[in-house]
């Protein structure tokens, strides 16, 4: 250490190593992060554009993308979570969250496909009932495999009864489509 840092003393060389440490993985979280900010802002910019707020009559707001989580796999995937908060006091009926889960898929598959982001997965999240300072919401997710998401994108007869009762099958464990295992209905959120 001396050589290093002349007579400064160990401690005071060691300390100015942890700090050079901490800056080096603080610049390569923020270059790692980079992408996935403008990834973040182009799909929410697409959801704003295809889903305006007041469209239909149970949409609070424009979906949100909660997340951009990411498996271990190499390279890794990763999994867009996205908020849909409906205006509804009860639990909504699945024609009208599958029709949402169409609307959003349709709105954000392609643009991850020209990016070739490699997707495990879309997790939906719809949130419902009454929300106060005492109450919270009901939370309740669906989650998409990408071959489903691409049917969506590509075949305009796969709409939202073929999907959900594919989604259905799939969580059930009763599908051949590839990733199938990855589908849930109506499970709980993620934190």
């Amino acid at each position: 250490m001396m050589a290093v840092f002349g007579d400064v003393p160990p401690v005071l060389g060691g300390i100015a190593v942890a700090v050079a440490v901490v800056v080096g993985v603080k610049l390569v979280q923020r270059l790692r992060t980079r992408g996935q900010r403008g990834r973040v802002q182009v799909l929410e910019e697409r959801l704003a554009d295809s889903m305006p707020a007041g469209q239909g009559t149970h949409l609070e707001s424009s979906p949100q993308v909660r997340a951009i989580d990411s498996t271990d796999d190499e390279p890794p995937a990763i999994i867009p979570v996205i908020r849909i908060d409906l205006e509804t006091a009860d639990r909504p009926g699945m024609e009208l969250v599958f029709g949402y889960v169409v609307d959003v898929l349709e709105a954000i598959h392609p643009v991850l496909e020209e990016r070739d982001d490699r997707v495990e997965r879309y997790d939906l999240e719809f949130t419902f009932g009454p929300g106060g300072l005492l109450v919270d919401g009901e939370c309740r997710r669906v989650s998409v495999p990408p071959a489903f998401a691409q049917r969506v994108a590509t075949d305009d007869e796969y709409r939202a009864f073929e999907l959900h009762r594919d989604v259905k099958a799939a969580s059930e464990g009763k599908s051949d489509e590839p990733n199938a295992d990855r589908a849930t209905l109506w499970g709980p959120c993620r934190e």
